[in-house]
């Protein structure tokens, strides 16, 4: 590894961290503030119902400090996440931490198995939307593509909960136990998920096979197969953007999906703290889509320089 490219990359990895370190606080800013500037609390829904008088409500409030000056809320979030502390949920009673490692499993395989199914589907839509597949095939994969960037997701769920729970009973619709619970869900965010990448995907690869360098791969007569590897190649570089783009909508998909299918996982955590106004739960997912976000988004720099060196020396040249 040449002087300059081991420079390069090292200017790369330090302003990918100050990027991501700007992009952290910035996320969980705007959650501390938003949260607070919606009516109501979560210690004031809780002890309301149960008769506590208003008296009592302010003194829980002040010894959660709830009642201090947004400043100095604000500076002691900011110290206690620096030290790893997350906070007490005011709705649990518990660490944040604990209530987080609790449901973060459920929510964890869902995106897994969704992001797979999002990189089959949108690779095999993508490839049959090209100009050389099969008229009927090419026309099949384009409403595809298009239902699953036009119709809202949860149209789909429902859909796909009439068809296959209801009507031919084959896959439950709510719950988390099983892997079988597993499925309908992921194929559902999945498929919504892969329209964006088979877009980017079929355009990439029809730039790609008019390219020079597949006119003469056609004239040295290699197969079909060779010809969409060789494109491929050049291909994947776009869509590895797309796919780490789409991780946030992921992430965004999975509120919906678990409060449809009732999972209990990160997704309807996020929705019942909003719902609760639980201030420390809210930006601890803030805090963690944040850097889940982020770790997409750098594992898609990082492949796109894998599969060209050339970004990498061009920083270089340009630095």
């Amino acid at each position: 590894m040449t002087k300059s490219r081991l420079l390069a990359i090292v200017q790369l990895s330090t302003l990918g961290l100050l990027r991501g370190v700007l992009v952290v606080w910035t996320a969980v800013t705007l959650v501390f503030v938003a949260v607070r500037v919606l009516p109501g609390d979560a210690i004031s829904a809780e002890l309301l119902p149960a008769g506590a008088s208003a008296a009592q409500i302010e003194a829980e409030k002040q010894r959660q400090g709830l009642n201090d000056p947004l400043p100095q809320q604000y500076l002691g979030f900011i110290t206690d996440m620096l030290h790893g502390d997350l906070g007490q949920s005011l709705r649990y009673r518990d660490a944040v931490i604990h209530i987080i490692q609790d449901r973060i499993g459920p929510t964890f395989a869902l995106g897994m198995a969704a992001f797979a199914v999002m990189l089959l589907a949108g690779g095999g839509l993508g490839v049959a939307n090209i100009e050389t597949s099969p008229i009927l095939l090419r026309h099949i994969s384009r409403v595809l593509i298009a239902f699953s960037q036009s119709v809202p997701i949860y149209i789909t769920a429902i859909v796909g909960v009439f068809i296959f729970s209801l009507e031919l009973d084959i896959l439950p619709s709510v719950g988390s136990d099983t892997p079988r619970h597993l499925i309908l869900p992921a194929l559902v965010l999945g498929f919504h998920t892969s329209g964006a990448v088979a877009r980017v995907l079929s355009a990439s690869l029809t730039d790609a096979l008019q390219q020079p360098f597949m006119l003469t791969a056609r004239a040295k007569g290699l197969p079909p197969i060779d010809l969409l590897d060789h494109a491929l190649r050049v291909a994947l570089l776009p869509v590895l953007r797309v796919v780490a783009l789409q991780t946030g909508f992921l992430l965004g998909g999975t509120v919906i999906i678990e409060g449809l299918f009732v999972r209990r996982g990160l997704g309807s955590l996020l929705f019942q703290s909003v719902l609760d106004r639980d201030y420390p739960m809210v930006q601890a997912l803030a805090l963690l889509a944040a850097i889940v976000y982020l770790l997409a988004n750098g594992l898609a720099r990082l492949g796109q320089r894998l599969i060209d060196p050339r970004l990498t020396t061009h920083f270089a040249e340009f630095g």
